[in-house]
């Protein structure tokens, strides 16, 4: 009995990095296999997907481009999962980011810029950490689920943006559609892989190689042990969530600060499903995750020409993208191996 649990064990190891590239694998297949029902060509989509994506400069560029907020948004998900709080809050804590951004802009514009920027940055990890701990407080309160919670919270955001890029001081009067005045301030691509590398690797080694690493792996594994063992598991807890809503902040500084330089109705749309559509990929790997944030990142990127070489619409992205979601929560090969020890 001792030698089967060692053997299963020692499969489960070998087999978990390569749980992402199998449920990646299998969802490509999946997908394949509808566009060949419906009369396309899955190889010609595939290979116009890859070369819109990797084919080019410009390509790659945008490629990077969407694959670095759904890595912080991928660790926003994946963090809180670690200790058992199920962070699905993303797109309501990149909005209130992105309205403190703007706050800043408006409520401090004689600032320098050299100035302005960490004050906008630091602002919006306060905001979206404290809309992450929303959920978080009721639930242990009140004992109310969090995903719910999220959801409500997400919802209320999203209009109270909506309001305020119409009615408030914000927002850009001029424009026939809702969107906040220009935000000054600016991050350049460059710096902002830069910065995301620094925060990848940071990461990396505090949850592998720190004290509040190693005891936030324990509360995770088993809270029960992790609380006998003398760790505050809600304070953990709770300031785990406030780190969950300061990445889906950087997310949100990203795009507003690095690419968009305004808030516009809907900018944070889906990002949130992308980055736990990442963590799953990545099954508790930093290295996973941001390799299933790149896949998602080049499926967005490749789409323009999926849909201009081919007569695939760019739909299928979304086929895909769901079907990896799927094949990743299942582990495909764990469950295989764990049958045919």
């Amino acid at each position: 009995m001792r030698e089967h649990a060692m053997k299963l064990m020692n499969r489960d190891v070998l087999m978990k990095p390569l749980n992402p590239l199998a449920a990646i694998a299998t969802a490509f297949l999946a997908a394949g296999l509808v566009v060949w029902i419906t009369g396309g060509e899955p190889i010609e989509a595939y290979i116009a997907l890859i070369q819109g994506a990797f084919g080019s400069e410009s390509g790659l560029m945008n490629t990077i481009r969407y694959t670095l907020p759904i890595v912080m948004l991928g660790f926003s998900f994946s963090i809180c999962d670690r200790c058992g709080y199920f962070n699905i809050g993303q797109e309501g804590q990149m909005y209130a980011a992105a309205l403190m951004i703007a706050g800043v802009q408006v409520w401090f514009s004689d600032l320098p810029a050299v100035a302005m920027l960490p004050l906008m940055i630091l602002s919006a990890i306060a905001a979206g950490g404290i809309i992450c701990l929303v959920p978080a407080i009721l639930k242990f309160l009140f004992g109310v689920n969090e995903i719910i919670i999220a959801m409500l919270v997400n919802y209320i955001i999203v209009l109270l943006t909506n309001y305020l890029l119409m009615y408030s001081s914000i927002a850009d009067t001029d424009k026939t559609s809702p969107m906040s005045i220009t935000i000054l301030p600016s991050i350049s691509r460059p710096v902002l892989i830069i910065l995301a590398l620094m925060i990848i690797t940071a990461y990396a080694l505090c949850l592998r190689s720190s004290a509040p690493g190693y005891r936030l792996r324990m509360v995770g594994f088993n809270p029960h042990f992790a609380k006998a063992s003398g760790i505050d598991t809600i304070k953990l807890i709770l300031i785990v969530s406030f780190l969950g809503g300061a990445f889906s902040a950087l997310s949100a500084s990203g795009e507003i600060l690095g690419e968009y330089h305004r808030i516009y109705t809907g900018f944070a749309a889906n990002l949130g499903f992308y980055g736990m559509t990442a963590a799953l990929i990545g099954s508790q790997s930093t290295l996973g995750l941001v390799l299933g944030a790149l896949i998602l990142g080049a499926l967005q990127s490749g789409s323009v020409s999926l849909s201009v070489m081919t007569d695939v619409p760019s739909e299928l992205v979304l086929v895909v993208q769901g079907f990896v979601m799927l094949f990743a929560t299942i582990s495909i090969l764990q469950r295989w191996t764990r049958q045919s020890v």
